[in-house]
């Protein structure tokens, strides 16, 4: 946890800002997690929820569950199911977790439904958050930014995966741009490949060779730091159609 209650440097008779409190929380703690709350899954969730944005998707509905996704589809006919089972694309799922899917041709003006096993589920399950984002190393930056323009006392960061080492960097990371400080991004791009490598080494049993290539070139794309410069603020809804509560994303522009 960071609590450094030092304060930035001032001008003459300028109060200076207050510098949040920052707490770093595992996936134990999505449901208490309090303040401005910035859910992160580095590899691969919020790479592909930026790369569909970043190919002109207009909005992203992020459930917690698979049925969840496919009782909006047969609600919504026209919107793209995204996500992962498992690592693995669901069979009747339009595209994968993958950042390479989203292309303008494919994604531009459309509404994409995602799950994913951490991501999308953490962002469900922070009910408590006064102000809720996603995020990963590819719009951490911009996450920062638009979190210290909200001047908030309070920021929780939520790692959705403590196994493999990426989402505890990036908290490390964004924390530090949260408190004015300026962290190496290389070392950042480095940690998320190192996090990537021990993925790869998890689900190799159950990825051909071809999912496995594919797996490698998603994680050079979610090392890709500050690669878009937005942040994705979250609003919690209710599907008018379905009843279901939803969490809907979009890019702002920092």
């Amino acid at each position: 946890m960071l609590a450094d209650p030092c304060r930035l440097g001032q001008a003459v008779g300028v109060p200076p800002p207050a510098r949040p409190t920052v707490t770093l929380v595992g996936p134990e703690g999505e449901a208490a997690a309090a303040g401005v709350v910035i859910v992160l899954d580095v590899i691969r969730a919020f790479a592909a929820t930026a790369a569909a944005l970043a190919a002109g998707a207009t909005e992203i509905w992020c459930v917690a569950e698979l049925s969840e996704a496919r009782t909006l589809r047969r609600a919504h006919p026209d919107v793209l199911l995204c996500g992962e089972d498992g690592a693995l694309a669901p069979a009747d799922f339009d595209y994968g977790n993958s950042p390479h899917h989203p292309t303008r041709a494919r994604f531009a003006g459309r509404t994409v439904v995602q799950r994913t096993s951490n991501g999308t589920r953490g962002l469900a399950r922070a009910t408590r958050a006064t102000a809720l984002l996603a995020a990963g190393a590819t719009t951490v930056s911009a996450t920062a930014a638009y979190v210290v323009a909200l001047q908030p006392e309070v920021v929780t960061v939520v790692c959705t995966d403590v196994d493999h080492g990426e989402d505890a960097a990036t908290a490390e990371h964004l924390a530090r741009l949260l408190v004015g400080e300026q962290p190496d991004p290389a070392g950042l791009a480095a940690a998320v490949r190192a996090g990537g490598r021990a993925h790869i080494k998890r689900w190799a049993h159950q990825l051909g060779a071809h999912d496995l290539a594919d797996f490698r070139a998603d994680v050079e794309a979610c090392a890709a730091v500050d690669a878009h410069r937005f942040a994705m603020p979250a609003e919690r809804l209710v599907d008018p159609a379905t009843g279901l509560e939803i969490v809907v994303l979009r890019a702002v522009h920092a």
